[in-house]
């Protein structure tokens, strides 16, 4: 009997911490949604997006994310860098601005985007 107990409260908790870590469907989307759909976007404009690589998504001086709407929908503009192979193969960085939306953090639209080698 205990250890069903143990298990149910395990799932449970287990439960409540996956939804708290996703935010759940009825919060506001985070700059790193923002950030993962446009790394996303990005990688459709490429010539290799398997060789797609963000430096430093998380450090400041490649990517920053800007809220231009908190309400619904949601509207970000993410600037940042991709280093990807280029038609030759060589390997070169681009700069992008990608401005993206969401009315409900599961379909995200693109808005613009802006990607010229560096």
């Amino acid at each position: 009997m205990r250890t069903t107990t143990a298990t149910a409260l395990g799932l449970l908790l287990l439960t409540a911490g996956l939804t708290a870590c996703s935010g759940g469907s009825s919060s506001t989307p985070s700059h790193t949604d923002a950030e993962v759909m446009c790394e996303k976007f990005v990688k459709n404009r490429l010539k290799s997006p398997g060789s797609a690589r963000f430096p430093g998504v998380t450090d400041s001086d490649y990517a920053k994310t800007k809220v231009l709407s908190n309400a619904k929908p949601w509207k970000f503009t993410v600037t940042g860098v991709v280093d990807s192979q280029n038609g030759f193969g060589a390997l070169v960085r681009s700069n992008y601005v990608c401005t993206v939306s969401t009315k409900n953090r599961t379909s995200w639209h693109l808005d613009d985007m802006d990607m010229h080698q560096r």
